[in-house]
């Protein structure tokens, strides 16, 4: 047991050491993780997409590292790593040493602890929290101690103050202390209800912060759950069994691996009880199954990527409910098996970025934002203060400038609320589009005080020396020339 238990620990360390490195291949990082970063760096208590949580993370570790971006890959694996410790912890309540090994490893067969993990964001924070979460509940629920609920209440005000979808494991939970015949002891229980003002007070500043900013988080889940294209009657059927879909296929790995060792080596022994069947049962079938339940009422498409912590209880399920036997010589080779998962996903991984010409994988961005802020300087003597520009362009001048650049986000200062408007609309801003349309808007917006286009040609190169050109275009928010003019 000792010598699988070690093969074990380095296969965390293989997953964690190839998901660090592998990335750095990319020569910018994802927009989602210099979007945290930003959000950290310009937020306190809330963003117009998510809670706060992410970016604090973010911009702290990316300080720490001396502003190094390739230390952020590092940074979403500490999170996966966390996770599934926290999925073998739990998985010990309910399985044995060997089966409880084998049903973690297996969670590195679904593409959302490996191939999806480096671009940091909300959904591998959530990766880490919500077996952290379910832990300390079932052992508060099993055990009662004032830790256990404590750690409870933290992890879960946390958790929201990540992403607003933690609210799904909640449901999980709550579902499963609604079936238990135990409830009213939980419900007289004064632990639970100091855990959930830990909870509230986690929360307060960021609902304070919503409400004095119009709830405009809500707005973009609002306009992200309409995403679908379909938009008739079947949009209430096609929807869900599409969510569900996905999360089947990302997680085909690992069923393929658990069906084929289970068809071999297939046992009757089940010994669990209904209490641990039931919260199982809740936590890993209840929030996928809940996104589904809300396309297939509301008729709205859900991102698959929503689904990400979802399926942190599916290997501990798959060895519960269909046990196999399993000696030392048959974890080895399932564990082998995971090993070989974790490197083909690398190398596909990596295969990518090598391969590809993609603007998110191949940007140059410091002599993309250096022949930008150029462009700026020969226009004015005014330093540049601002960008006007989407997630992409926006973030990347934020971050890569030679001095600080705020991003104006769409050039909206209602998407950008912790920005001075009154600065902002007299220090001008450098603008980038990416098409006619978006730069139109922004024209529409503010008017004469809107240069007229121009281009600019980017190259992004693979590493065979193929290269694929993206016009652009930039221009000037410049208040104050409106104004000269009219004086004149």
């Amino acid at each position: 047991m000792q010598k699988l238990t070690k093969k074990f620990v380095y296969l965390l360390i293989f997953s964690f050491a190839v998901w660090s490195l592998v990335p750095m291949l990319r020569l910018s990082l994802s927009m989602d993780t210099q979007e945290a970063i930003v959000w950290g760096k310009y937020c306190q208590w809330g963003t117009t997409k998510h809670p706060p949580f992410s970016g604090w993370i973010a911009y702290a570790w990316y300080v720490l590292f001396g502003h190094g971006d390739k230390a952020m890959y590092a940074l979403s694996q500490i999170f996966v790593t966390l996770g599934v410790v926290y999925i073998y912890k739990l998985a010990r309540c309910f399985l044995n040493q060997l089966r409880a090994i084998l049903a973690t490893a297996l969670q590195f067969g679904i593409i959302y602890y490996g191939y999806s993990t480096p671009e940091f964001n909300v959904n591998v924070i959530s990766v880490g929290l919500w077996p952290m979460c379910a832990y300390y509940f079932w052992r508060g629920y099993t055990q009662n101690k004032w830790r256990d609920w404590l750690l409870f209440g933290i992890l879960v005000g946390l958790n929201l103050l990540n992403k607003y979808v933690g609210a799904m494991l909640l449901i999980a939970l709550g579902f499963f202390v609604i079936s238990d015949r135990n409830i009213i002891k939980l419900i007289k229980n004064i632990k639970v209800y100091i855990a959930a003002t830990v909870v509230i007070l986690l929360l307060a500043p960021h609902v304070w912060w919503l409400w004095q900013n119009d709830f405009e988080a809500f707005k973009y889940i609002s306009q992200r759950n309409h995403g679908g294209s379909i938009t008739s009657f079947w949009g209430h059927f096609v929807y869900p069994l599409k969510f569900v879909m996905a999360q089947i296929l990302f997680a085909l790995p690992a069923l393929l691996t658990f069906a084929c060792f289970w068809q071999h080596h297939k046992s009757d022994d089940f010994t669990g009880t209904s209490t641990q069947s039931r919260f199982i049962c809740c936590t890993a079938l209840l929030p996928a199954a809940t996104f589904a339940l809300i396309c297939l009422l509301s008729g709205n498409a859900a991102k698959s990527m929503w689904g990400f912590p979802c399926l942190f209880m599916w290997g501990t399920a798959l060895f519960y409910f269909l046990p196999f036997n399993v000696d030392e010589k048959v974890a080895g080779r399932f564990l082998n098996v995971m090993f070989v998962w974790v490197t083909l996903f690398a190398l596909a991984y990596g295969v990518q970025c090598v391969v590809t010409t993609s603007q998110r994988y191949r940007t140059d961005v410091q002599s993309v934002t250096a022949s930008l802020e150029q462009k700026w300087a020969e226009r004015t003597d005014k330093p540049l203060k601002y960008t006007g520009a989407d997630v992409w362009f926006g973030d990347i001048m934020a971050l890569y400038a030679s001095h600080e650049i705020k991003p104006m986000i769409w050039m909206s200062p209602k998407n950008n609320p912790w920005f001075d408007k009154a600065d902002f609309e007299q220090s001008g801003a450098l603008l980038i589009a990416t098409d006619n349309g978006e730069y139109a808007s922004y024209r529409a917006r503010y008017g004469a005080a809107v240069s007229t286009p121009q281009k600019m040609t980017l190259e992004f190169t693979n590493y065979f020396g193929k290269t694929k050109e993206k016009e652009i275009l930039y221009g000037f928010y410049t208040p104050w020339e409106v104004e000269n003019a009219e004086e004149k």
